[in-house]
């Protein structure tokens, strides 16, 4: 038995199992897998199985079929590939694709450095998954439909006071701690949580961070339940759930984190007290929570994701910059927070925002290939020495050009000296023309200049740093600057963030 999940159109949520091949898709009432969604021909694309092997293929349909995105007429569809019929996008899943709960953190590669479950509270168990027992279910809103309006001034305030304090975490373990404790503060009635984090790839769900008040107990996980959380990407609550060795029930809420349709997490709350009314009213200010902490878990989530693009060889070429020129030990870092803070704002896609942060990192990477004697230099650099180090962006791009994927983000480190009035370097680009990455960058490194004193005669205050940069718009995409300023003005770029506690370094030229 395969399955098929309607993740996006008018029925998304709805999880269909496919028992007999081959399964067709299509309005009509008879197909396998009936989809209303009138740009959908009555038998649109059909699913085979050979051995172990699938094939979709396309009935001739009108508005034609697509497989991760791509126009196919006969393909071969693996395990978690998405299918797009008209308006209508299914997850196709083969019998040994469904939902795996890790039980062990060791489980999570990239965060080997995790402490034990027991030593933070709770274990994860399935043997009280259960979950052919009777249960009263409820659903709740989408966090993005939670609006602040629907929320007292009290409770505002203290959601608001929590987030502040995710600003100066600088990992996903200790953000994800944060965000339990917020949750435990926000509604004391909260026995135990654990928060998942969600590998779509391998469609795993691994512990990251639990938290527990009273006796420690462990949880209970209902694997039917969490599908329907994942599928629909829709808080669900549980009652009446049995707890383990046949002991006192409990009531279970599964709270997805979703940042621009992706999902990022679960989070998994469980009730003792049973007569707690655990309705929408109870939920929101903690969907609030989650909505205000998914865009920094995604920021750290991709910051995992960068393994793939071997951050740990980029990683070690800045702190050899940095080894070199301690004035700007740091720099690459809160730039790469700074352009974060703008793609964020500017709604920008998850891959985009992977791809910036790559680019951001790498910035000034070139600046190895720059002489000890300029790069280090305590007085202003004579007009030859200037013209070398306008070199690093062409050198930067060159080492990163060896790079994966390199042409996708390479453009960041190459322009992000040039200037939207065609003032800059290395090529002198204007407005439009300089590449998109080379003008979020400008404004970051800019910013961090200012704040740092890195270009400037001693520090200038945040408030200060972005009514410059808003005053010379001559020299910045305004779009960007005004991504910028309202991420600012949101709170998400702060003193604690910036690098007042850097040494301070001798007078250096403007470079920027």
């Amino acid at each position: 038995m395969a399955l098929a999940i309607i993740t996006r159109g008018k029925q998304a949520g709805r999880r269909l199992s496919i028992v007999h091949w081959p399964a067709t898709i299509g309005r009509d009432p008879s197909a396998a897998i009936p989809v209303d969604d009138a740009r959908v021909s009555r038998f649109h694309a059909r699913i085979k199985k050979r051995d172990q092997l699938y094939i979709i293929e396309d009935l001739q349909s009108k508005n034609c079929t697509y497989l991760n995105g791509d126009k196919i007429t006969n393909a071969v569809i693996n395990s978690g590939d998405k299918i797009l019929v008209g308006d209508t996008e299914i997850v196709f899943l083969t019998p040994e694709a469904q939902i795996d709960v890790a039980t062990n953190l060791a489980e999570l590669e990239h965060f080997a450095s995790a402490p034990e479950l027991e030593e933070i509270g709770g274990s994860i168990e399935l043997a009280g998954t259960s979950s052919d027992q009777p249960v009263e279910a409820m659903r709740f809103n989408h966090p993005i439909e939670v609006q602040s309006s629907a929320l007292s001034s009290d409770l505002l305030s203290k959601i608001f006071e929590i987030q502040s304090n995710f600003l100066t975490v600088d990992n996903l373990k200790d953000l994800s701690a944060g965000v339990l404790k917020g949750l435990h503060s926000l509604n004391p009635e909260i026995s135990r949580t654990v928060l998942f984090l969600w590998t779509p790839a391998s469609r795993k769900l691994i512990p990251l961070s639990t938290r527990h008040t009273g006796k420690k107990a462990n949880f209970i996980i209902n694997k039917r339940a969490i599908e329907s959380a994942i599928a629909r990407k829709q808080g669900l609550g549980l009652r009446a759930q049995q707890g383990l060795d046949q002991g006192p029930a409990r009531s279970i809420v599964l709270l997805p984190v979703v940042r621009l349709a992706d999902l990022l997490c679960i989070v998994q709350l469980e009730f003792d007290n049973l007569n707690y009314p655990i309705n929408s009213d109870a939920i929101a200010p903690l969907l609030f929570l989650l909505e205000r902490a998914a865009p920094l878990i995604d920021s750290f989530m991709l910051r995992q994701d960068l393994e793939q693009y071997s951050v740990g060889m980029i990683e070690a070429m800045v702190a050899t910059l940095e080894a070199k020129d301690t004035y700007t030990h740091g720099h690459s870092e809160r730039v790469s927070r700074y352009s974060l803070a703008i793609a964020e704002e500017m709604n920008l896609d998850r891959d985009v925002k992977r791809l910036l942060l790559m680019s951001s990192l790498c910035h000034d990477i070139g600046k190895i290939g720059i002489p000890d004697a300029i790069l280090r230099k305590a007085s202003l650099l004579n007009p030859d020495e200037y013209e070398e180090m306008k070199q690093h962006p062409i050198i930067g791009a060159n080492i990163a050009n060896n790079l994966p994927n390199a042409r996708r983000f390479i453009s960041g480190i190459k322009y992000h000296h040039e200037k939207w009035d065609g003032s800059g370097y290395p090529e002198g680009l204007a407005g439009e023309d300089i590449p998109f990455f080379g003008r979020i960058i400008a404004v970051a490194d800019v910013f961090d200049a200012m704040v740092s004193g890195r270009s400037y005669s001693g520090f200038l205050d945040e408030g200060d740093a972005v009514q410059r940069l808003s005053d010379e718009k001559d020299l910045f995409d305004p779009t960007v600057v005004q991504a910028f300023t309202k991420a600012w003005q949101s709170g998400r770029l702060t003193q604690k963030t910036s690098t007042k506690k850097n040494p301070k370094a001798p007078d250096t030229p403007d470079e920027t």
